[in-house]
This record gives structure tokens, sequence and C-alpha cells, in this order.
């Protein structure tokens, strides 16, 4: 087997085609890795390729109380605002947005004018989604005419000669299998990806309820067949033990990810990891510790690096 590796290039330019676009930490589509959103005719100085990922280096301002100071990973700075915070192309709160930048996100500090920060970082995107241009090209003016639209994409598609996997995600578990000619709507595109709806019947006799599907599982189960509960919905009542963030060792999640430690009240030696998504941290912040609440999740790992089962926050009962 041939592995690929990145290889140098000399230095080009590109810019970004698509309305949004993700900004990785590695050149492999995870949720586990994404950085920032790349926003349509931001411009990169790309450093390398790799099949058809683009290692581009993002340039661009961001509002100085967004961020704080770090030497993780020989990095000057991290941002610290919850939910994220705009990358724009100029010192100016007015100015256009090239990227939007998660929480937890590390930085290269280029320098500072009044409360802004000047500052740059390096990872991998999709190529499909970018064009090259002329080198040191300025970002394209908000009041300049649109580029034309590209070619529209079917809306539909048809599964080919040879049967289909149909996935929960590009890194996830398989769901079903589509045989060749299955009609499928798209709904979005990503890199090598196209993201569908499919509606079809399914024999009653064969199903079981959401409720009895998942409600007969244990932590103890889930570190036993990891595997096996993946994607499982869960309802439990835990007990709140600590809010924490991943450091960048923890493959388990992104670097800075929020996430809180908790419990089974009835089982005080079975820890959980939860992990939380931006729109509730302002929920878990405002948790007491040995505070019990009701939780629905999904399982991300039934068996993280660590032995612990991590969870994903859906929302709070």
């Amino acid at each position: 087997m041939t592995v690929a590796t990145a290889a140098p290039l000399a230095a080009q330019v590109v810019r970004v085609t698509v309305p949004e676009e993700n900004f990785r930490k590695e050149p492999v589509a995870s949720s586990a890795n994404r950085l920032a959103t790349v926003l349509e005719g931001t411009t990169l100085v790309v450093q390398e390729r790799q099949g058809r990922w683009a290692l581009g280096e993002l340039d661009g301002w961001i509002w100085a109380p967004s961020v704080e100071t770090t030497d993780r990973d020989g990095f000057d700075l991290i941002v610290s605002k919850t939910g994220g915070e705009n990358l724009r192309r100029a010192p100016d709160a007015d100015a256009p947005r090239a990227a939007i930048l998660m929480q937890g996100m590390l930085l290269d500090s280029l320098g500072a004018e009044g409360d802004w920060r000047r500052v740059r970082r390096s990872a991998w995107i999709w190529s499909a989604s970018t064009v090259e241009t002329e080198e040191g090209a300025p970002p394209v003016a908000t009041d300049s005419p649109p580029d034309p639209a590209p070619p529209s994409l079917p809306d539909r598609i048809v599964v080919g000669s040879e049967s289909a996997g149909l996935l929960v995600s590009p890194d996830g578990d398989t769901a079903a299998v589509l045989g060749p000619g299955t009609d499928i709507e798209v709904l979005a595109r990503e890199g090598g990806w196209t993201r569908v709806r499919l509606e079809g019947w399914v024999r009653e006799a064969a199903t079981l309820s959401p409720d009895s599907a998942d409600a007969d599982f244990t932590v103890a189960d889930l570190r036993a067949n990891p595997e096996q509960f993946r994607g499982r919905r869960v309802d439990w009542t835990v007990r709140f033990v600590a809010l924490q963030r991943a450091e960048a060792i923890r493959r388990d999640f992104y670097e800075g990810e929020p996430y809180f430690l908790a419990n089974l009240p009835s089982r005080s030696r079975d820890l959980i990891y939860v992990a939380v998504p931006p729109e509730l941290l302002p929920a878990v912040e405002r948790l007491a510790a040995l505070q019990t609440v009701d939780i629905v999740a999904r399982v991300r790992a039934g068996r993280s690096q660590t032995g612990v089962p991590i969870l994903d926050l859906i929302a709070f009962r």
C-alpha cells in the first residue's frame, strides 16, 4: 500500500469559492479536528498539498478581548470567547469577515493595532473549494461584483452500479447500505462527501421504539462494548462534577473543546465525560458542583483513551 505524504510546493495564493468551508487541524474530514469556518472570498497562502487537501495560511484581525495569551504548542494566543469569534480582513468592526474561529483555536500573534490583534494560523482546507489566484492578491472587496456562480450541481443523485454505504457522518458508522440505482436527495456537499436525505419503508416488526432501544444499558455496558453503543441516545440523570477543556493530547476531543465530568447518582464510581456544544455552554457554566441534572445525549465513544465513556450533550430535560 502506498502512503500519501504532504509535498512542499512554491507558495500559491488561493481564494475560497464556496460560501463556507472548514479549516481543519489534519487533512481528514472529522468533526473532532475543525478549527474554523473560512468564508467565501478569503485568500490563503498554500504551503503544502496532500491529495485533495491544501495546507493554507490564514491571516487576519481579531478583537483583542476575545483572545488570551498562551504558550501551548508554540502558539501565542487562544480564542477564549464563548462560541468563537470573527476573524476580519482589517482592524475594524465593519471590515469583511474572513473566517469564524472556534473557541479554543490556537493562533500566532503578528502584531496589534488598538483593540485589535493581527493573527495567523496554518491548517488544512479542501482544495476543490478554492481557486488559485494571483500571488499577493488582496481579498475580494465587499463592493466588487460577485464572481460568476459556479455550475449548479444536481439536487438528486443516484447510487451507481455498486452499493454504497450510508454513514451517520463522514467519519462515523454505517447506518445503511444503499443498493444500485437508489435515488437520494442532496442536502449539502463538503469535500468529497454529500449529505443526503432518503425516504423509505421499514417493517415495523423489525424495529424497537426509541425508549426501548436506548434505555437498557449502563456505563459499564458502554465500556465493555464501545462500538455497539456508539451513536445511541441516552436520557440519563447525572451528577455534575466539574467543567473542563480538552488539552491537545486528548484525541477524543478537539483542542479546547469544553466538556464536563459527571457520574450517576446511584453509581458514583461510574465517571463519564459530556462534551458541551457552544450553545449549551452558558447553561453548563451555571451548574454547581454535585448538582443533579437530567440530560439528553448521544454516545460519542463507549470507551475513550482514558477508559471513560464520552457523550455529546444534546439538551437538558
